[in-house]
């Protein structure tokens, strides 16, 4: 299940606390809860692909691209001095003309689209 609101979701991961506890895996603050966290993992696959977890309600009935997922991979852009933006389909963010990765959910048409660009 893709997000409806991805720019608002961007938006508000944007403002979330990451914080890096082993490779490839992060705590983030709860949006609903600053006394929660949610643990995130994610993982490099080939050919730009990348699959990430979160323990979010959302995630865990079978949402794909929370806002914990967004923040980490925030996170990650910036430590390489990057910014990225998220898109529906890879119409959208071919028209961006930066790098494409995709986030891989469970179906053959869960994924979202992530362009990477110079901070």
């Amino acid at each position: 299940m893709k997000p409806t609101e991805i720019k608002k979701l961007q938006a508000r991961s944007r403002r979330m606390t990451v914080r890096l506890v082993a490779p490839n895996t992060f705590v983030v603050t709860s949006r609903s809860n600053p006394y929660a966290h949610h643990i995130v993992t994610v993982e490099s696959k080939a050919g730009g692909v990348i699959s990430a977890r979160c323990t979010c309600p959302w995630a865990q009935n079978g949402g794909l691209g929370c806002s914990h997922v967004m923040a980490s991979l925030n996170y990650l852009a910036a430590r390489k001095n990057r910014v990225i933006s998220f898109w529906h389909n890879e119409a959208e963010a071919r028209r961006q003309k930066n790098r494409i990765l995709k986030l891989a959910g469970f179906g053959r048409d869960e994924e979202l689209f992530i362009t990477s660009r110079a901070a």
